[in-house]
């Protein structure tokens, strides 16, 4: 006669009376009639099982509720298979910006894809917080950070000695030594102004940072210099739709009295930024792409269901993710920046398929 099932679960149950203790792996493969071994290989991967001995070892875990000790794994392997995607804190919350939450989202796929889990926490980017939070990390066996980071600066040395991989995404520039990635946010703005200016627009002005090298910025003003045409107005704002909304405020007052800020078409930052400029236009009755064409940068899913639907430069989310996860878990740091080129996603804000 077959004991097999009794035998697992009484054994699993523990002795009558008592707490039941927790199965584990012996009881799954004494359920199942195979070697521990076996169970580890269904279950971890490993050398193949036959079909027929994998599917009676996962019956055999369904059945005893078998649930492994994954901080045991990590301390045996020295890996967690955890990577973690670590963002600043501050006044303005990063997943406030629909980009960077679709961004997170995107990395937590790629993870996964490669087998393993993505944790998201936030920190003061002050040197000895990071610093902390690696060594807390490392203290975790986890395998790898991802570092959201644009314009921070880090003390890398004493980063690298904690022994953890990581690289730094949204990072235009290269920086000596450091692994890093972002987008080439100067040709997207110019792709995106000459879009503009292929309308036949004379004038487009910039919504964005205060800031003359910031890249966006820069892409604007050579996109006007190169269709031979004076750069439009330059309207200052933060990138946060409260910024945006002060800024289309002060693009429809001047719209309203023709003043030095009135022009036909804007090319602003974010689309953040942008769906507080089009809220001020709306309040104020200026007509988007009536009135004023404008396009923006992110390509985020606000920029798909603002109304009108916002022309935008789209970032690839998807490409960087893929390299970011595989380069944190090769092994040895390479000290290569990767700039990534996006697309423009042509929608109604910037006239295109507008009718009168």
């Amino acid at each position: 006669m077959d004991t097999r099932g009794t035998g697992g679960t009484s054994d699993a149950a523990g002795a009558a009376g008592g707490a039941p203790r927790k199965p584990t792996r012996r009881d799954v493969a004494k359920l199942a009639g195979v070697s521990d071994a076996v169970v580890s290989y269904t279950l971890n991967g490993g050398p193949p099982v036959a079909a027929a001995t994998a599917e009676r070892v996962r019956a055999a875990v369904a059945q005893l509720g078998y649930r492994p000790n994954l901080s045991a794994r990590a301390l045996r392997s020295g890996s967690a298979s955890t990577l973690v995607f670590l963002v600043p804190s501050g006044p303005d919350p990063v997943f406030d910006n629909p980009f960077f939450a679709e961004y997170a989202g995107t990395l937590e796929s790629a993870a996964r894809e490669r087998g393993y889990a993505l944790y998201t926490t936030s920190s003061s980017f002050e040197p000895e917080h990071v610093l902390a939070r690696f060594r807390e990390f490392a203290s975790r066996q986890v395998d790898g950070v991802l570092v959201l980071a644009g314009g921070t600066a880090f003390d890398r040395p004493a980063l690298d000695q904690v022994g953890l991989p990581w690289v730094t995404l949204n990072v235009v520039t290269p920086e000596p030594g450091a692994d890093t990635l972002g987008t080439d946010l100067r040709a997207g703005a110019v792709a995106t102004t000459a879009h503009l200016l292929d309308h036949g627009h004379r004038s487009v002005g910039f919504v964005g940072e205060d800031d003359p090298t910031e890249p966006r910025r820069v892409g604007w003003l050579e996109a006007c210099a190169a269709a031979g045409v004076s750069p439009g107005p330059f309207v200052p704002a933060d990138l946060t739709r409260r910024g945006g909304h002060d800024a289309g405020v002060r693009i429809a007052d001047a719209l309203r009295v023709g003043g030095p800020d009135a022009a036909p078409a804007f090319f602003i930052a974010s689309d953040r930024t942008a769906i507080g400029v089009l809220r001020a236009f709306h309040e104020r009755r200026v007509a988007v792409p009536g009135h004023v064409a404008i396009a923006s940068f992110d390509g985020s899913s606000d920029a798909e269901y603002a109304w009108p639907g916002l022309t935008s430069f789209r970032q690839p989310i998807e490409d960087m993710a893929r390299s970011a996860v595989s380069r944190v878990l090769t092994p040895g740091h390479d000290g290569r920046h990767e700039l990534f080129d996006g697309r423009l996603v042509v929608r109604d804000s910037c006239g295109c398929g507008h009718t009168a």
